[in-house]
């Protein structure tokens, strides 16, 4: 199965949603877009007296085993059945989470998604990955189901907040350094909303060579081991804690050359991520590594794997020992506390 990823506007959206062909429409939507574009929403919704409408809680915060629960319970007493649809409507968190009840509502229901946020539309949504978190970590319980169509339209960021927005811009900077051609388009200062589409296009062509994550798709880990980390500890949205992960990264593994680029492509973007969050203070080693230590890109039990760039547009692995991490990060903590760049 392929996902139709689409340049959307919300009147073409509304169409879309009025023309699937299922008799039953479940709808998930983060509170906080109902709230911003309920009117727009329903003014969609009014041509299906089919659909089921569950408001989820903003952000990462509907990401729980509670919040599940009341979405699956939700959905199953409304009477669900097999050949519903589900739409997701919202952020990253609200692909992951509407994406999973439909991965485990009836052992499984076609889905799609309207990505609301820059993080969401230029990988979050993209890609059949499923989730909730763990008291562990990030994205720890989930599942890989494919959505039928991402509908995006780059006018839903209109109404995002700054922060919301350097998320999404931190993974764009990712992907900058995977893409020779999203390296250029960001160097560039190019348009928003083209760079949004490369992101989208570059993330689909490498999820439909590796769907499991077993090769190419490891690539788009890039940051996030020590990312979801510095996230949780650090209390940063997502793709600004990719940002500092792949600072983290790169000084560590030997690679501090490409730092300069870091910098270059936040320029690009016209974001400014300031300095390390650890700047000045104790470096988190034992903190980092109880996260690392759970995180879901572990390769059996002793080993993390990292991913690392060569040069722009071409990536490799490395496994690396957890003890072997944490003595490097013990013995470059002093070091660390007062690196910046």
């Amino acid at each position: 199965m392929k996902t139709s990823v689409s340049e959307e506007n919300l009147d073409s959206i509304k169409k879309k949603i009025a023309n699937l062909s299922t008799d039953q429409l479940l709808i998930v939507v983060d509170s906080r877009v109902w709230q911003l574009y309920s009117k727009q929403l329903e003014e969609g919704l009014s041509s299906r007296k089919d659909h089921i409408l569950f408001k989820a809680q903003e952000g990462e915060n509907t990401k729980s085993f509670e919040e599940f629960n009341s979405g699956l319970e939700y959905f199953l007493e409304k009477g669900v059945h097999r050949g519903a649809h589900l739409i997701a409507i919202g952020g990253g968190a609200t692909s992951d989470f509407g994406g999973f009840i439909a991965a485990s509502i009836l052992r499984g229901i076609s889905w799609s998604v309207v990505p609301t946020t820059l993080l969401s539309m230029v990988d979050a949504s993209i890609g059949g990955k499923t989730g909730i978190n763990s008291k562990h970590g990030k994205n720890l319980i989930g599942a890989f189901h494919l959505p039928d169509n991402v509908w995006l339209d780059v006018n839903f960021l209109e109404t995002l907040a700054p922060g919301e927005m350097d998320s999404g811009k931190g993974e764009i900077i990712k992907y900058a350094f995977l893409s020779e051609t999203i390296s250029a388009l960001v160097k560039s200062e190019a348009p928003l909303k083209e760079i949004v589409q490369a992101c989208a296009l570059e993330k689909q062509k490498i999820v439909e060579d590796d769907f499991r994550e077993l090769g190419a798709r490891i690539s788009l880990n890039l940051g996030h081991t020590f990312g979801h980390a510095l996230e949780k500890i650090y209390d940063l949205s997502h793709g600004v804690a990719i940002f500092w992960g792949m600072a983290l990264i790169f000084k560590v593994f030997d690679s501090a050359h490409l730092l300069e680029n870091l910098r270059l492509f936040e320029k690009g973007v016209k974001a400014d991520f300031g300095a390390p969050p650890w700047l000045n203070k104790t470096f988190p080693v034992d903190k980092i590594m109880d996260f690392v230590s759970k995180d879901k890109k572990r390769r059996k039990s002793e080993n993390i794997e990292f991913v690392l760039i060569d040069e722009i547009g071409s990536s490799k692995t490395r496994l690396v020992g957890i003890e072997d991490c944490r003595e490097r990060l013990e013995g470059m903590k002093d070091e660390l506390r007062s690196f910046t760049f």
